[in-house]
């Protein structure tokens, strides 16, 4: 186990031993209220909570940015509830409905808090994931072209490579559902041109070229169109 790691856990220990000790040291155990207990353990409860918050976040490029307002929330509770439940710990009321009643309604609050950043992370991240997807096609499919030009001797065919990594590399990142067949299309086409480069296939290439290119200018012209 990593020293750090070592480390991070006896920091998180440090509340709970400090609490419990003073709570066992100077309180009288065998008399407290019920009402003491189950604030006891709502104290208990907001730390794990906060505790556990890394785990509520989803991974990915922007987990630093998703787990700064889930942490905002979960210690928010924590310190709220610490000094509620020290408080009905002090006054240690009899009746535990009022505790209990408190408690609940303050656990309420912070969980629907917690699960409203939550709902938006999870928004926010699919429609990162989208745009990283959307981008994938152009900067994919021009990358593979630049690449299959280098091997191109020919002045001729090149260009017509060329035209093709010209039209690919200046599309419009946002897609949609009814141009995906058509980029996948793209992306098998230039799968079948570089294997046409390799094998020196003049006519294939010219062939396979004008396609590309037919089929990345039908991609675009349907995106202009459905976006007016």
């Amino acid at each position: 186990m990593k020293r750090v790691t070592i480390f991070w856990r006896l920091l998180n220990s440090l509340f709970l031993i400090v609490f419990n000790l003073l709570f066992f040291m100077f309180g009288d155990v065998k008399n407290f209220e019920t009402s003491v207990w189950i604030s006891y353990g709502f104290i208990h409860f907001a730390y794990f909570l906060l505790l556990l918050t890394p785990c509520f976040v989803r991974p990915g490029n922007m987990y630093y940015a998703y787990r700064r307002p889930l942490f905002l929330v979960t210690t928010t509770y924590f310190f709220v509830e610490l000094f509620v439940g020290v408080m009905f710990i002090i006054v240690a009321p009899e009746t535990v409905k009022v505790t209990i009643a408190v408690q609940t309604v303050l656990v309420a609050m912070f969980i629907a808090w917690l699960l409203a950043h939550l709902i938006a992370n999870e928004h926010t991240a699919d429609n990162v994931e989208k745009r990283e997807d959307e981008r994938k096609y152009v900067k994919i499919s021009a990358a593979e072209l630049n690449s299959i030009m280098r091997q191109i001797s020919d002045n001729t065919l090149k260009r017509k490579v060329e035209r093709v990594y010209d039209v690919l590399r200046n599309s419009p990142l946002k897609s949609s559902s009814e141009v995906f067949q058509i980029e996948q299309d793209v992306i098998d086409g230039i799968g079948k041109l570089r294997n046409a480069v390799a094998a020196g296939e003049t006519e294939h290439i010219v062939q396979i070229s004008d396609r590309i290119f037919h089929l990345a200018e039908e991609r675009n012209h349907q995106l202009k169109t459905g976006n007016r």
